[in-house]
């Protein structure tokens, strides 16, 4: 496959701001030995990607590496390349521990004290929120996916992406942006995913078994999500509930509603869409989309965080007590926007 040279210098080039914070962390793997990779808790298809698109490339240099996510994998993410390696628990005492796709280290669930532990950390992140905290952070908003970042560190380690490091990276890089629909598909982003697929990274399978394809508990949870479907604000406000018995009925768990959200956002006239998903330990997730308004900022006053356009948090609390708390908090902020 021939290329345009002046897109593979683009596609090459992170950007300038971060160079210096890449090429530290490229040394600073290059000196280890042993790494540790973390990814948050109810795993995307950006946050398995990644991280295993980065253990594969680590792997290539001589790293003895292990991924670890607080939950297991999602079925739909079981088809890339060595997802079976990815654990629940991290093994030893690691060292030198990398954070990837985590906005907060309260996502890391469980694995937080890997964090506390460990003599060096990295960060490596896209969302908006991120206040950092590690020894070296590449947190970059511009980026459409961390599978972004990723890239661009193996361009500073001298790793080139083989077939299955491309299938990874690929994965994140679509799913983070919609397959390339949503507000942050960049130029950059384009010309990534072109890297990744002259790489080995296969489009057609990978939009198969990601996006067109719903596991029966899914397509039944996402029916029962739209059956409850309520609006706010005269429209310009939709919002969905999932309860524990609604998650019981389908036979479905919380990784089977990724997709839901972006599913609200075809609702003619919302400009906010809102997703509760409650759980049987008296806390509520909440998903937030909108193309208007901030949601990153209504999710740090709720103790989470994202992107200005999506975003989410996890609130203790009742269902019917948080969704009011959350839909009178997004009125306020319609009104001030109008």
């Amino acid at each position: 496959m021939s290329h345009n040279p002046e897109v593979k210098m683009q596609s090459e080039l992170a950007p300038a701001v971060q160079a210096d914070i890449i090429a530290d962390i490229a040394r600073c793997i290059k000196a280890t030995n042993s790494l540790t990779i973390l990814t948050h808790q109810q795993p995307d298809g950006d946050a398995v990607g990644s991280s295993l698109g980065l253990r594969l490339a680590l792997v290539k240099l001589g790293k003895q590496v292990q991924v670890a996510c607080p939950n297991p994998v999602p079925d739909k993410y079981q088809f890339l390349p060595e997802a079976e390696t990815i654990l629940t628990e991290v093994s030893g005492q690691p060292q030198v521990v990398v954070a990837v796709d985590a906005d907060n280290w309260s996502r890391l669930g469980g694995l937080e004290a890997v964090i506390q532990d460990a003599n060096t950390t990295i960060l490596i992140d896209h969302h908006a929120t991120n206040a950092g905290g590690a020894d070296l952070d590449y947190i970059d908003p511009t980026a459409a996916a961390s599978a972004v970042q990723i890239y661009h560190l193996l361009l500073a380690l001298d790793v080139v992406p083989d077939a299955d490091i491309a299938t990874c990276l690929y994965c994140g890089l679509a799913t983070d942006t919609g397959f390339f629909t949503f507000e942050n598909t960049t130029p950059e982003a384009l010309w990534i995913a072109a890297e990744l697929v002259a790489a080995g990274a296969n489009p057609h399978q990978i939009a198969q078994q990601v996006a067109t394809r719903l596991s029966l508990a899914a397509a039944i949870l996402r029916g029962r999500a739209l059956a409850s479907l309520q609006t706010a604000a005269d429209g310009r406000l939709v919002y969905a509930t999932l309860t524990p018995r609604d998650f019981a009925l389908a036979g479905a768990d919380q990784a089977d509603t990724e997709g839901i959200i972006d599913t609200l956002k075809s609702v003619a006239g919302a400009e906010v869409m809102v997703l509760f998903k409650a759980d049987s330990s008296g806390c509520c997730h909440i998903s937030l989309r909108s193309p208007s308004l901030d949601v990153a900022r209504i999710a740090a006053q709720l103790g989470g965080g994202g992107h200005q356009a999506a975003a989410g948090a996890e609130v203790a609390g009742s269902l019917p007590t948080v969704t009011v708390k959350v839909i009178n908090s997004i009125q306020q902020a319609l009104n001030g926007k109008a």
